[in-house]
């Protein structure tokens, strides 16, 4: 029986063929690793936040070893996209969206993907939405793909985790594939460390009555795979494509549903959506609120500020995250290799001033707090907020400034990002000459003021991620989350009826 392997790259067995058949030069992926440290050296805020000097430059050295030994641009991506996963730093990676579209189409556009939508657990995948031509049902559990148990492709796919500090929580919710974001992580790195044997793979599966079987599923694009949920499943589809939405599942409930807060990709007013919602007479006078932020990573903080000014009935003065920075102005020699959409971000020495020996601060004091003014149609009911591993950034801070301030009881699965901050708000993006593969770099470190758990925001109500909850949620057609907000509002649910 064929069985595939896991392909270790940084010992170059692979060959990138191009039509002009290219093999890396030693030389060149060296200048290409130093620009890379030097400028991660340089301007990033959070290289030593949780490893010492020591630590991060063997880390480096390790990696620059490997990245040396690449032979192909899969094995540089792999090489660099471990590199960055060492950091421990959600928003520093080789990002799938800015590389050129040259790399896009060699690395991410392959016809290698699975043809279901799952989530990845610890030794497990649990299939969602089947469209291999099997029938597998929701809930259906893979142990093995080409007698490769789960557990160990976790473990290697850990490698190239995407997560601050060491909350992996966020890793098992980005190796997850719901298929209809343009690019996802588990798309992109499995199939370039366990490649399909003749464009299929193999599959244990665990069926609902206890059977087992084995079966072989054709792998497919991720544009195919698309258009097959979309097709077969247009409610699944029409969910999460929709990424704001209210409801009232009651009279005494209103449901506010936001699924990102980059409205930028929106097909909609999104200060009007807000102020349509909570000026409704339905929301007014309904008495209890959910905001389900389940999915949502961030977007713009101005979005949170203004979703404040209706969250609470009180002026609020929040302390905010200090913001630290690592430079002032960048050096002209990296200059040529790097992109911002904000040009201000190159010299900055107006800006800030020398905090102590690794950071500057900004001079703007009005940077240390967060001042909200309510609303005249600011929600007096009680809140509840669903969440999940997908808040690591502006969800992440407003779950902590509504729990802070006890505007709102936490329920859910424990958040991405760190108590211990993140790195975000500006960005430069790297491009290194030679392989021409983009780095994107965090400018901006975002640290709590006392010592903090390296750890997600943990809910007032915590509500595992295990398979459990995914059956569920889709077999049993019940949600954990939700479930858990009408037993704290049963009361309140009775009088209604």
């Amino acid at each position: 029986m064929k069985k595939f392997v896991l392909s270790i790259y940084f010992v170059s067995t692979a060959v990138w063929t191009q039509s002009t058949n290219s093999i890396y030069h030693r030389d060149s992926l060296k200048k290409d690793f130093e620009l890379f440290q030097k400028v991660l050296g340089n301007y990033h805020p959070g290289l030593k936040r949780l490893k010492n000097a020591l630590e991060v430059t063997n880390d480096f050295l390790n990696s620059k070893n490997e990245f040396e030994r690449s032979t192909s641009l899969r094995a540089a991506f792999l090489n660099l996209h471990r590199a960055t996963s060492k950091i421990r730093c959600g928003h520093t990676y080789p990002n799938f969206w800015n590389q050129n579209k040259e790399i896009q189409n060699e690395l991410f556009r392959g016809e290698d993907k699975l043809p279901f939508s799952f989530v990845l657990l610890s030794d497990k995948i649990a299939i969602h939405k089947d469209v291999s031509g099997n029938a597998l049902k929701p809930g259906s559990i893979i142990t093995h793909i080409n007698d490769v148990p789960i557990d160990e492709i976790v473990k290697n796919l850990k490698q190239y985790a995407r997560i601050d500090g060491n909350n992996f929580v966020k890793f098992y919710r980005d190796f997850s594939v719901e298929g209809f974001a343009k690019f996802e992580a588990f798309d992109i790195i499995f199939p370039m460390l366990y490649p399909p044997i003749d464009k299929k793979y193999s599959l244990n599966i665990e069926n609902h009555n206890g059977t087992v079987s084995k079966i072989q599923v054709k792998t497919v694009s991720r544009k195919h795979r698309r258009d097959l949920l979309q097709s077969n499943y247009p409610d699944f589809y029409d969910k999460s494509v929709r990424q704001w939405s209210s409801e009232y599942p009651s009279g005494s409930i209103a449901v506010l549903k936001l699924g990102t807060f980059a409205v930028w990709s929106l097909d909609l007013d999104w200060k009007k959506f807000l102020a349509d919602f909570f000026k409704n007479k339905r929301t007014q006078n309904s008495k209890h609120l959910v905001l389900d932020l389940r999915g949502n990573e961030g977007g713009l903080m101005e979005v949170y500020w203004k979703l404040l000014t209706y969250l609470t009935t009180e002026p609020l003065k929040l302390v905010r995250f200090e913001q630290l920075v690592a430079y002032e102005t960048v050096r002209s020699e990296h200059l040529p290799y790097l992109e911002s959409w904000d040009k201000a971000v190159f010299d900055i020495r107006d800006k800030v001033e020398k905090k102590d020996d690794h950071f500057f601060k900004f001079r703007d004091k009005g940077l240390n707090y967060l001042e909200i003014e309510p609303s005249q149609f600011a929600f007096d009911g009680t809140i509840f907020v669903l969440m999940d591993a997908a808040n690591s950034s502006a969800g992440f801070y407003l779950a902590k400034y509504l729990r802070e301030n006890n505007l709102a009881t936490l329920i859910g699965g424990i958040s991405g990002g760190n108590q211990m901050g993140t790195n975000g708000g500006q960005y430069f993006m790297l491009k290194l000459p030679y392989t021409q593969l983009e780095v994107d770099v965090p400018l901006i470190g975002y640290y709590p003021r006392e010592s903090a758990l390296d750890s997600g925001l943990i809910p007032d109500h915590y509500i595992k991620r295990n398979y459990r909850y995914y059956y569920d949620k889709w077999v049993r057609e019940i949600d954990p989350d939700y479930s858990k907000v009408f037993e704290l509002t049963a009361t309140d649910m009775q009088g209604a009826e």
